[in-house]
C-alpha cells in the first residue's frame, strides 16, 4: 500500500474514531442529564481512551502532511488535497469536511458537558456546605442533663442549598 494510500485510510480511521467520540459523548450528555452518575466512570475511561486514539490519529496526520511537505495544518491539508486528490478528491474533501465537522461538534459536545459537570459539582458543594453547617448546630445534653444547642455557625443556611 503506497503512503497515499495509508494516509487516506488513516483519514477514515480518524473519521470512525470522531464518530466514536461523538457517540461516548453524547453517552456522557444523556448519562449527566438523566443523573446516572454511575454510568460516568465508564464513560470517562471510555473518552480517555479515544482522546489517546484521536491524538495518536491527529500526529500521524500531521507527521505524513509535513513529509509530503506540506504545512501541517488546515491550510496544508487542503493544498495537499488539490495536490494529490486525484481522481477521489471529491471524496477526500467531503471526508475531511466531514472530519471536521465531527471535529467541532465533538468540541461543543465536551463544553456542554463540562459545563454540567461543573455546575453537579457546585451544586454537590453548597449541598454539603449546608450538611456541614447542619450538623454543627445539633442538639446536645449539658453535664446537667438539660438540652443544649451547638451554635457553629459556618456555611450556608440548610434551607438554602
Amino acid at each position: 500500500m503506497s503512503d497515499r494510500a495509508r494516509f487516506i485510510t488513516a483519514l477514515e480511521t480518524e473519521h470512525a474514531a470522531f464518530e466514536e467520540f461523538v457517540g461516548v459523548l453524547e453517552a456522557e450528555s444523556a448519562a449527566l442529564a438523566g443523573n446516572d452518575i454511575d454510568a460516568l466512570p465508564a464513560l470517562a475511561h471510555a473518552k480517555s481512551d479515544k482522546v489517546v486514539q484521536l491524538s495518536r490519529l491527529f500526529e500521524e496526520r500531521r507527521t505524513y502532511l509535513r513529509a509530503a511537505g506540506f504545512e501541517a495544518d488546515r491550510t496544508g491539508m487542503a493544498q495537499w488535497m488539490i495536490a494529490e486528490g486525484g481522481a477521489d478528491g471529491a471524496r477526500l474533501s467531503k471526508l475531511w469536511s466531514s472530519l471536521l465537522e465531527r471535529a467541532a461538534h465533538a468540541q461543543k459536545l465536551n463544553e456542554a458537558n463540562g459545563a454540567l459537570i461543573e455546575t453537579r459539582l457546585r451544586f454537590n458543594q453548597s449541598a454539603l456546605a449546608a450538611l456541614q453547617a447542619a450538623a454543627q448546630n445539633t442538639a446536645g445534653y449539658g453535664p446537667d442533663g438539660s438540652t443544649t444547642l451547638a451554635t457553629g455557625r459556618s456555611g450556608r443556611d440548610f434551607g438554602t442549598a
